[in-house]
């Protein structure tokens, strides 16, 4: 233990000053960039500089906001400061993924990022990333500055990488080459790297936008495509009645992410939204489908819960798209029937509802028609008798949709 003294801090400060910076004003101009990055006024380092110096006397205590400034500014611990440099480890100096990713300091991301040896791109000893902790400290200006800089993404934007991730990758390269033979030189892959695990984990993704819905960022659950899993890229084909596996995507702590936020993001998320897939059409446009979010009955069930203000709008959205989806499916198997398409248990061999994510699907082989999508239904029950109300018309329409015959079809 120690006692503090602010004449020794002052005196121990100021000797770090004259060593690391070797005027006042020069470490009062790094401090003041350090708290808003701009050029500092004047008159703001004026006013420093006589904070400072009153500091220095030890007149006036060093402040708790100071700390991690001045422990940043002059590489020493808080410790050390607080005890006049008498107790405490010398700060560890050295970057790493841990350390970085609590940080909230741009200059620390750059000089991390711009390292050449790339240290970002390595797991440490625990097989953590960068990503990993600040995931884990919730350090959503970190992750929202890599992104807004290109220096990661989650989606390429071209629908060939959709399968595992939405493509997702970094722009950070090591430049590691081997020889493999006489001249001839390879780049060699990293393995449990951080490119690797952003091409081979949709979890990352998914974390990302449980805090991006947290800071009610709209935009950036747009660029996350934070409503679409990939595999309805590939799979989501009602020629092939290939459906996606929704299960095997649900990260629920997300779902209830979503759930506690905002009216503005919920209704983003209770939206329909068209995916396209590889067929095209004469005019090279590619055919697309309409879904709604893969987890809309579980995050329907949470509202409830939830007693959420945006309840009845959800479930009215929901509805119409129920309602919808069984006007096009009755029409489209009424139209199949008229052709001659289908005898007996027609509607059996082509058309198929599956129990993962609620996925609905119907073909007409000699049409070219048909129509794929998810539905929504609840299990919960409200105190609110309009909100039940809105619940049984929900499960009405499931019911129909998921039980529909092609006898009497209308």
């Amino acid at each position: 233990m120690f006692n503090i003294n602010n004449e020794e801090i002052g005196t121990f400060v100021s000797s770090l000053i004259e060593e690391k910076y070797g005027s006042a004003r020069k470490f009062c101009t790094a401090y003041l960039k350090t708290v808003d990055e701009a050029e500092p006024a004047e008159d703001a380092i004026r006013n420093m500089a006589n904070r400072l110096s009153q500091i220095k006397k030890g007149t006036k205590a060093i402040q708790a906001y100071d700390l991690p400034i001045f422990s940043e500014l002059l590489d020493v611990s808080f410790e050390q400061i607080l005890s006049a440099g008498k107790c405490g480890d010398p700060k560890n100096s050295r970057l790493t993924n841990y350390t970085v990713a609590q940080s909230h300091n741009k200059k620390v991301w750059m000089t991390y990022i711009e390292k050449d040896d790339k240290p970002i791109l390595n797991p440490d000893e625990y097989e953590k990333t960068v990503l990993d902790y600040a995931i884990e400290f919730r350090n959503y200006d970190f992750l929202k500055f890599l992104m807004d800089k290109n220096y990661i993404w989650f989606d390429s934007q071209r629908d060939n990488d959709y399968i595992v991730t939405f493509g997702a990758g970094t722009c950070i390269q090591r430049n590691k080459f081997e020889e493999c033979s006489d001249g001839i030189f390879i780049r060699q892959p990293q393995i449990n790297g951080l490119q690797f695990k952003l091409k081979t984990e949709d979890q990352l993704r998914m974390y990302i936008i449980s805090l991006a819905a947290d800071h009610n960022d709209l935009k950036m659950l747009e660029k996350l495509r934070a409503r679409e899993i990939p595999e309805l890229y590939y799979k989501a084909h009602y020629l092939s009645c290939a459906h996606p596996d929704f299960n095997v995507h649900y990260n629920k702590a997300m779902v209830s992410h979503i759930a506690k936020s905002s009216d503005k993001v919920l209704d983003y998320f209770t939206d329909p939204f068209e995916i396209r897939d590889q067929i095209q059409y004469k005019d090279g446009s590619k055919r697309r489908h309409t879904f709604v979010f893969p987890y809309i009955s579980q995050l329907l069930n949470m509202l409830i819960e939830n007693n959420s203000t945006f309840l009845e709008t959800a479930l009215e959205k929901a509805i119409a798209h129920n309602e919808t989806t069984l006007e096009k499916l009755s029409s489209l198997i009424k139209q199949s029937i008229d052709n001659g398409c289908y005898f007996n248990d027609g509607w059996k061999r082509e058309a198929i509802f599956s129990e993962n994510g609620n996925i609905v699907s119907f073909r007409d082989p000699l049409a070219v028609t048909g129509i794929i999508t998810n539905i929504a239904n609840v299990t919960k029950e409200s105190k609110d008798d309009q909100v039940n109300r809105l619940i049984e018309r929900l499960n009405k329409s499931y019911n129909k949709i998921r039980n529909i015959k092609t006898e009497g079809v209308t």
